[in-house]
């Protein structure tokens, strides 16, 4: 590891110069480099990753350069600022109740404290009409990287680190992650985003060029790279989210999306029920009849009845693994990290008032958009909604929260949320 310091520090110090000159593109390469979470050092006894460096060095270049914000008593001030001090004080005492004193700190760090920072930089940074381009290439270069090596894994196997996942009969994508599903986690969202792009484009193809034209390729080449890591991922939550997500766009965007989305989906279920197996295939993992589906059934009842016991703490960051060995009989099965359920999880994690927070939250979130849907700039937040809707969706059956990419990302969501119900934003100069 300690080889490696050097490497870490001369990317740290080009990614400081990059915040202080170019703000606004310095946010778009770290979303870019969302992944590199997986890359782990300590600076003394503090473990960090690069993800977390990143954010620190943009938040310290951010306050030098914004000093009047702490004068003017603006620092923290967004949409958000009561939901997120609630949530940092009740993640805190999250931490204190947690079995697990430093991992509930590594925690409470990387998935509250640091995501909570990139979301108070982020809206500050790109409020008032600012230019998102750099945040449209951060999130479509990413899901190239990602899917590129996905994809790969699927004809040859390499660095698939299951030996279930990399046998050909079973097998199941990973790309730089350590399980299928976070491929699903990471790039649903990002396939929803650049469909409310296609169908701005599409929009204005009406006036060709070829700039339009390459940018039309980029973000068919985008979505259609991460749609088929997903399917090879085999990541069942995320193509039903996905499905909710693309539907509620598809229906509200425009009247010709409406009216594809409607044929798509007729033609869909036709084909579906007219193949015995797929229809099989959906109606076993529809009633949870598969393995899958029954040791989440397991995961779900066995959790209720910890949460029965701890109403009001839950387990505590870091503590359900703990928390959960006198409710799990079935020690053939490992205790998973989190009971994959989004209620569960806020629950279990941070516990009751934690998981009103993000119920808060939620309202919130869609109430904005509720809004703004009757405004003339509808489309980015009904992507925004519809994105926010497929991750509570996917949400149902698996963790799309607790992670560090993960949580970043959710907090982006907000932020642009929070951007658009201020004003106009913009994308290569145009307002969308």
């Amino acid at each position: 590891m300690y080889h490696t310091l050097p490497l870490i520090f001369i990317y740290c110090l080009f990614f400081a110069l990059l915040a202080w000159y170019k703000p606004r593109w310095s946010l778009g390469f770290l979303i870019f480099a969302l992944p590199t979470y997986l890359i782990r050092f300590k600076i003394g006894f503090v473990p960090f990753t690069l993800l977390e460096a990143m954010i620190w060095l943009i938040f310290i270049v951010w306050l030098i350069q914004n000093r009047q914000l702490i004068s003017q008593r603006r620092l923290g001030k967004t949409p958000y600022t009561w939901p997120i001090i609630f949530l940092l004080l009740i993640a805190a005492i999250s931490v204190e109740v947690s079995p697990n004193l430093r991992g509930a700190l590594g925690i409470w760090k990387a998935y509250f404290l640091e995501p909570i920072i990139f979301f108070i930089v982020f809206y500050h940074t790109f409020k008032k009409g600012k230019d998102l381009t750099p945040i449209f290439w951060g999130l479509g270069l990413s899901a190239l990287a990602i899917s590129v090596l996905a994809i790969y894994q699927k004809f040859t196997g390499w660095l698939i680190p299951n030996p279930i996942w990399q046998a050909e009969a079973t097998r199941r994508v990973t790309s730089f992650f350590g399980y299928p599903n976070a491929i699903g986690l990471y790039l649903g969202p990002i396939v929803i985003f650049y469909t409310g792009y296609l169908i701005k484009i599409v929009e204005e193809l009406k006036k060709i060029s070829w700039q339009k034209l390459l940018k039309l390729i980029f973000i068919l080449a985008v979505i259609g790279a991460s749609l088929l890591s997903i399917f090879f991922a085999v990541s069942k939550g995320a193509i039903l989210g996905l499905g909710f997500g693309l539907f509620l766009l598809g229906m509200l965007a425009k009247r010709w999306t409406s009216i594809l989305t409607v044929s798509a989906a007729g033609i869909i279920m036709v084909f579906i029920l007219l193949t015995p197996p797929l229809k099989q295939y959906l109606i076993t993992n529809a009633t949870f009849q598969g393995v899958s589906g029954q040791v989440r059934l397991d995961m779900w009842r066995e959790s209720w009845q910890m949460l029965r016991d701890r109403p009001l703490f839950g387990a505590g960051l870091a503590g359900y693994q703990t928390a959960m060995v006198p409710y799990h009989p079935a020690h053939h099965i490992e205790i998973f990290l989190y009971p994959h359920n989004l209620l569960l999880n806020f629950w279990s994690e941070l516990g009751l008032a934690g998981l009103l927070i993000f119920l808060w939250i939620f309202v919130k979130f869609f109430s904005q958009g509720w809004k703004l849907l009757r405004t003339n700039q509808r489309l980015m937040p009904l992507t925004l909604m519809a994105i926010m809707l497929a991750l509570i969706v996917h949400g149902l059956v698996d963790a799309p929260y607790f992670k560090n990419d993960l949580a970043v990302m959710f907090w982006l969501w907000l932020a642009l949320m929070c951007i658009v119900s201020d004003g106009t934003i913009k994308t290569s100069g145009r307002k969308i």
